[in-house]
């Protein structure tokens, strides 16, 4: 009965060792190459009959903040007047500073503005940390007019990158 339960832990214990082996450690820093590791787009949400709503001016993950907020206090017909969007990486997750982020711009009537889509170029400041642009937008009307942001960008870990594609609104109160 020793040579059998002996038996069966050196087969235990040979193949707990095999399987342990995971190949080469992740890079570190600067040795940090994109190219040589999988991304993978975000799942996207369930077809739904509803139309797609924004969540609001911000949306907070794990691995990013996304927020769209007024660069200046008031707004007013006729006077430019800017909007700052923000992406910020959180805990182990940077922005990957090789994939193509992409803002598209959407203002409703009364508000105008300077453009439509701003890149990786557009960025006022474009970091591993946080990614920040600045648009003008100009009112053409007193009232509440909404202004949609949709982003495209990825977020990566030493590991692992996840592509993201996501909309935040918020709405310009205009005197």
């Amino acid at each position: 009965m020793c040579r059998v339960g002996a038996f069966w832990i050196i087969c235990l214990g040979v193949a707990s060792a095999s399987a342990c082996e995971r190949g080469a450690p992740a890079p570190r820093g600067s040795e940090h190459d994109h190219a040589n590791h999988h991304h993978q787009p975000a799942e996207a949400p369930p077809a739904s009959e509803e139309p797609y709503v924004p969540v609001g001016p911000s949306i907070e993950t794990g691995s990013f903040l996304l927020a769209l907020a007024p660069a200046e206090s008031g707004y007013r017909v006729g006077k430019a007047s800017d909007l700052q969007i923000e992406l910020e990486g959180r805990g182990k997750w940077h922005v990957n500073q090789e994939y193509p982020i992409r803002v598209d711009l959407k203002g409703a009537p009364g508000v105008a503005l300077k453009t439509a889509e701003l890149g990786k170029d557009d960025a006022k400041e474009f970091s591993e940390e946080k990614v920040r642009f600045v648009v003008a937008v100009e009112p053409t009307a007193p009232g509440a007019h909404d202004v949609t942001c949709e982003v495209s960008f990825a977020m990566c870990t030493e590991e692992n990158c996840i592509l993201e594609n996501r909309t935040v609104s918020t709405q310009l109160k205009v005197e």
